[in-house]
């Protein structure tokens, strides 16, 4: 039996799906169902009851699926003290994080990543893009999660996803009424946006976007922390345009819509100095990379 099967087990048991199984897993579904059946005839029995339409557990796959997630997560564990041991050290870990990845992506990697490397002193820090991008070439931060790709030759960086920005209108007004809200729609309203010196790559985001249809956006109050920004819009002051995640704050005069045309988009890359060597990081890219896949937004190719 071996690890590349428990994987494959697992991510079908969990999607119970072959296809988003082998999507998730970057392989080819034949080569994904060739590891299923090669593991059932080990074993013995029957994991899956499949038709054309739909996959369920079999009675054993049940159970063996609580197993199957145990000997992974002792295998990663092994491999991860193996490393360290030949580091020579238990290490740290030190993360910066701009807000839509602190919200959605973050608590469910810093969870595994603490399950299977409790020893590692790890720190979060929720920062912007330019201070995160700064404190990883200085030595300060090890990992970052920010808007854009870093520019500087010694700071590597990859795209993760993108998200959905959504417009945010008071529950009363006739824009909430729509299925999908214009950027024309926008520009005829009074914006409520962040300073630009607080978050200058998404307010000039904006600014691109509504000057590319021929718009001037009308910004007429600045606040930075979205809970004052959804407080101003629920008191009919404006309208604002979010990231999708900030969609989880309920506020019953507030309603989130999304925006029509083409999809307005912001990015998280995640940095890492180049000359980085760290078991430690090694270990929570790969759980970024294993939780990217089934995050709810518009995931990178």
């Amino acid at each position: 039996m071996e690890l590349k099967q428990l994987r494959c087990f697992v991510a079908v048991a969990e999607t119970l799906h072959f296809g988003r199984a082998a999507e998730k897993l970057h392989m080819a579904q034949p080569a994904l169902s060739a590891q299923i059946k090669a593991l059932e005839m080990e074993i013995g029995a029957r994991l899956f009851f499949r038709t054309t339409r739909k996959v369920s557990l079999s009675t054993t796959g049940l159970l063996f699926l609580d197993e199957a997630r145990e000997t992974l997560e002792r295998a990663e564990k092994a491999l991860y003290r193996a490393r360290m041991a030949e580091a020579d050290n238990i290490g740290w870990l030190r993360i910066g994080a701009v807000d839509t990845a602190t919200a959605g992506l973050l608590p469910g990697v810093i969870r595994d990543f603490r399950r299977l490397a409790p020893d590692v002193d790890l720190r979060v820090s929720e920062l912007l893009t330019a201070p995160a991008l700064e404190a990883i070439a200085s030595h300060h931060l090890d990992l970052a999660f920010v808007r854009r790709a870093s520019s500087d030759n010694f700071v590597g960086s990859r795209l993760l996803f993108q998200e959905p920005l959504m417009a945010v209108v008071p529950s009363g007004n006739k824009l909430a009424r729509k299925r999908a809200i214009s950027r024309e729609d926008l520009a005829s309203m009074p914006l409520v946006l962040p300073p630009r010196i607080a978050r200058p790559i998404y307010v000039d985001m904006l600014r691109d976007w509504f000057r590319e249809g021929g718009f001037v956006p009308n910004t007429l109050h600045e606040a930075n922390e979205r809970h004052t920004i959804l407080a101003i819009v629920a008191a009919g002051l404006g309208v604002s345009i979010l990231p999708s995640w900030v969609s989880q704050f309920r506020h019953r005069d507030v309603t989130f819509r999304p925006i029509s045309g083409d999809p307005l988009l912001v990015s998280v890359h995640l940095a890492r100095r180049r000359s980085y060597s760290s078991a430690a990081a090694d270990m929570f890219e790969e759980i970024v990379d294993r939780h990217v896949p089934s995050y709810p937004f518009k995931t990178a190719d």
